[in-house]
């Protein structure tokens, strides 16, 4: 790690000789202007996304049934549902708010609701998978997501599942309520809207979209008839700024309200500035290294094992993931119920090479490692590049953007990639376990892409059914945790092909001037309410 603690001290240093030259500005009282890395945001259909960038977007344009409560993680608000009811079976019916509307000005119906949750199973995108965990099918969604009148929309059970982790999971982008009408005026050979929802909008949220260029700007101007009430900023600026350094001279010249994926030595910088706050939220998420088991060596669980030897995650979580991240060795945070102590992760890198040596690979193998080009997953990778290569392992780097990275691992053709995960279900085990160990159907053809074992193309079927039987406890807390604890044991031991580097934290950098800006550690957070102080 020697090279990158060099390599980020003299970033450090180059910083701190800057001087600035140029008087400080302000952005106008009425402007959000944010800057962030968007080569990940490629799709605005909120069921077509998974990434930070989108879903904080996404969160402005649309609403949900329900939403997290930013201040108490797990909590969950009314949004379009003003109320809800659970009956003995599961089901769930959701009374919706009469007041909400459409940014067309029509008025949100149950059938509004059918329409679009049918919408995320039937086309088979990234939305697919969390639907498919609660056993909806394109076969069974017309009759199990139904409007039983213009204002309740009512979610029977296709297989028992814990109530509370569907409304948890309904927070997220996936559970966006979306225009129908508006859609059908769209949409080309049955394609429910797929084309144009890529780059446009047909929500209820408090912003309208103006203008999306990719890897340049989104605009959003305020919908000044919001249902929920007016939002205080007129528009709201996304400005697509890779360059950590430009990011931080534009929040120190008050040209930037809030700026993400800063470098570490800028966020460190940045923290003595008075008119500069640093919030770190403790994510839902984990940054990991995948293998495929489709390539003939990962496909060896002697190969998976040695390789987890061989990271040095202390030196990666204080050097390069500082201010990203924290030390994890499994995939159930440590104050989540389902945690295991003395599991997972451990550093041994001479028995990494007595492990590979043992499984035929004394001298080691090459591989293509996917990582996106933003910080910190460059970064990461090249942590590990520097890890594998002393077992004489050669990695060779492939960065690129959402679509270059993420797109062959959700087509589960890669060797070797780096990544970020979210929790469905941010305060339970099932949703960390789910989201990292759980594949309950191994073909290419399921399109799990969100289930980062099926990527892995990793299935453990006794894993599979202990997830199962856990999430559809809802009388015994105690039997529920203990059924992840039995899943996450078995996964662990057998040399899985996704290992957690570090607890996702997500820090940003936000003006002094901002009232209420408060984020989601599910990435939806909303920016109808915040306001500057002069």
């Amino acid at each position: 790690m020697s090279h990158l603690r060099a390599l980020l001290a003299g970033t450090a240093a180059v910083v701190a000789a800057m001087t600035m030259t140029v008087a400080e500005a302000k952005t106008p009282q009425d402007q959000l202007v944010i800057g962030m890395n968007m080569v990940n945001l490629t799709s605005l259909d909120p069921h077509n996304v998974n990434s930070y960038e989108s879903y904080h977007v996404i969160a402005n344009l649309y609403d949900t049934l329900v939403r997290n409560d930013p201040q108490a993680p797990g909590k969950i608000l009314p949004l379009l549902a003003k109320s809800w009811n659970i009956l003995p079976d599961g089901t769930i019916e959701f009374t919706l708010d009469e007041k909400a509307t459409f940014q067309s000005g029509r008025q949100i119906t149950a059938g509004d609701v059918a329409y679009s949750l049918q919408r995320a199973v039937k086309l088979g995108l990234l939305a697919k998978s969390y639907y498919a965990n609660w056993g909806y099918t394109a076969d069974n969604v017309d009759q199990k997501f139904r409007a039983k009148d213009d204002r309740t929309f009512v979610m029977e059970v296709a297989t028992p599942v814990a109530p509370s982790l569907k409304l948890g999971a309904l927070t997220r982008a996936y559970g966006a309520v979306l225009d129908k009408d508006v859609i059908a005026k769209h949409e080309k050979d049955g394609d429910m809207g797929r084309g144009w929802l890529a780059s446009n909008a047909a929500g209820s949220g408090p912003f309208t979209l103006n203008r999306w260029n990719p890897n340049d700007i989104v605009v959003l101007n305020r919908f000044d008839t919001y249902w929920g009430g007016e939002p205080k900023m007129k528009r709201v600026l996304v400005r697509h700024l890779p360059e950590s350094q430009t990011e931080r001279l534009q929040l120190e010249k008050g040209d930037l309200d809030v700026g993400f994926q800063l470098v570490s030595a800028d966020i460190d910088g940045l923290s003595s500035n008075p008119n500069i706050v640093i919030d770190r939220l403790v994510g839902s998420g984990f940054y990991y290294l995948i293998m495929s088991t489709k390539d003939p060596e990962f496909a060896k669980p002697e190969v998976r094992k040695a390789l987890r030897y061989c990271i040095n995650y202390k030196d990666i979580n204080d050097v390069v993931m500082k201010n990203y991240g924290k030390s994890a060795t499994t995939f159930v945070p440590s104050d989540i119920p389902g945690y295991l102590p003395d599991i997972g992760n451990k550093y041994d890198p001479e028995k990494c090479k007595q492990e590979l040596a043992a499984a035929g690979y004394g001298n080691g193998f090459s591989k293509q490692l996917l990582s996106l080009n933003s910080t910190p997953y460059a970064d990461l990778a090249t942590a590990i590049q520097e890890n594998l290569a002393v077992a004489g392992v050669k990695v060779e780097i492939q960065t690129g953007n959402g679509d270059q990275t993420y797109g062959p691992m959700r087509d589960r053709k890669f060797e070797l990639g780096v990544g970020r995960t979210a929790s469905s279900a941010q305060t339970d085990a099932d949703g960390w376990i789910r989201t990292h160990a759980y594949n309950p159907d191994n073909t290419d053809g399921a399109n799990l892409a969100n289930l980062q074992a099926w990527r892995a193309s990793f299935e453990l079927p006794e894993v599979n059914k202990l997830v199962d039987e856990a999430s559809a406890i809802t009388d015994n807390e105690e039997k529920r945790v203990e059924l992840y604890e039995q899943a996450l044991k078995l996964f662990e031991e057998s040399a899985p092909p996704v290992i957690p580097i570090s607890q996702r934290v997500d820090p940003y950098a936000k003006s002094a001037r901002l009232k209420n800006y408060v984020g989601d550690i599910g990435w939806m957070t909303r920016w109808d309410q915040v306001e500057k102080q002069d």
